[in-house]
């Protein structure tokens, strides 16, 4: 497995877009669409095996609008149905806390409804528990500066 740059990966933009479309429907997909910097925020990450695309992980400035004090935020984890239970998602997961530590990032955000457990294994800290579009999300925190994601 490979994770890169989606930058790099470009060819792999249409199939990511049409999997976030269908997971969060279309206003994140356009977001994604234009998520393409390399060193920089808003950025996907991608898993790749061969030219199979296996999966995605974002830094992004926002990703709940009920909580636009935090900034910024690890987003759109998502892993290719038939290629969950794998580590793929842990991978990712590891791979954008690296870059944002690169960056320079003090503190990194994520919600999540379901994934707390893997998370606080890579790091991440208990922030509160909300309810957010109907969903009952945990929001998470990092500092990726300090944070080894080898546990």
């Amino acid at each position: 497995m490979k994770i890169e740059s989606i930058a790099d990966r470009l060819d792999l933009l249409d199939t990511l877009v049409g999997w976030h479309r269908d997971q969060w429907g279309s206003e994140w997909a356009e977001y994604v669409s234009r998520s393409t910097l390399r060193d920089h925020i808003p950025t996907i990450y991608v898993a790749t095996e061969g030219d199979e695309l296996l999966g995605s992980a974002m830094l992004v400035d926002e990703d709940m609008t009920t909580r636009k004090d935090l900034s910024p935020w690890l987003g759109g984890v998502y892993v290719k149905p038939s290629r969950r239970g794998q580590g793929i998602g842990t991978a990712l997961t590891r791979h954008a806390m690296e870059q944002a530590a690169k960056m320079g990032i003090p503190q990194l955000w994520l919600y999540t409804p379901a994934s707390r457990d893997m998370y606080e294994r890579l790091g991440w800290q208990y922030v509160s528990e909300e309810d957010y579009l109907g969903e009952n999300v945990t929001i998470m925190r990092l500092n990726p500066q300090n944070a080894s994601g080898d546990t």
